[in-house]
C-alpha cells in the first residue's frame, strides 16, 4: 500500500493562498472582537461612572430600564457577531481552506 506522502507545511506556509487566508481570518477576527470589545467596554465604563443612566427607563411609564435593554441589546450584538464569523467563513475562508489543502495534496 501507498503511505501518505507527507504534507510540507512550511512550504503551505509560503504560499500566497495562505497568507491571504491568515490576512483574512485575522482582520475578521480583530474587527469583530475590536466591536465587542468597544460596546462592552464602554457599558462596563457607563456602569462605573454613570450608573444612574442605567436605572433610567427606557421611556416615561416603562418597567424595563435602560441598563436592562443594553444588556440584551450586548448580548444580541455577541450573537450577531458570532453568526457574521460564521457566515464569512463558511462562504469565504472554507473555501480557501479547501483550495490550499487541495493544492497540498
Amino acid at each position: 500500500m501507498d503511505e501518505p506522502r507527507p504534507i510540507d507545511t512550511t512550504a503551505i506556509g509560503r504560499t500566497e493562498k495562505f497568507r491571504r487566508l491568515s490576512q483574512e481570518r485575522n482582520l475578521l477576527g480583530a474587527t469583530l472582537a475590536i466591536i465587542m470589545a468597544t460596546v462592552y467596554f464602554t457599558f462596563i465604563f457607563t456602569v462605573a461612572f454613570a450608573p444612574a443612566e442605567l436605572g433610567l427607563p427606557i421611556y416615561v411609564g416603562a418597567v424595563v430600564s435602560v441598563g436592562v435593554a443594553a444588556g440584551v441589546a450586548i448580548m444580541t450584538l455577541a450573537l450577531a457577531l458570532t453568526i457574521v464569523y460564521v457566515v464569512y467563513a463558511s462562504r469565504r475562508l472554507d473555501p480557501m481552506v479547501d483550495s490550499i489543502r487541495k493544492a497540498a495534496q
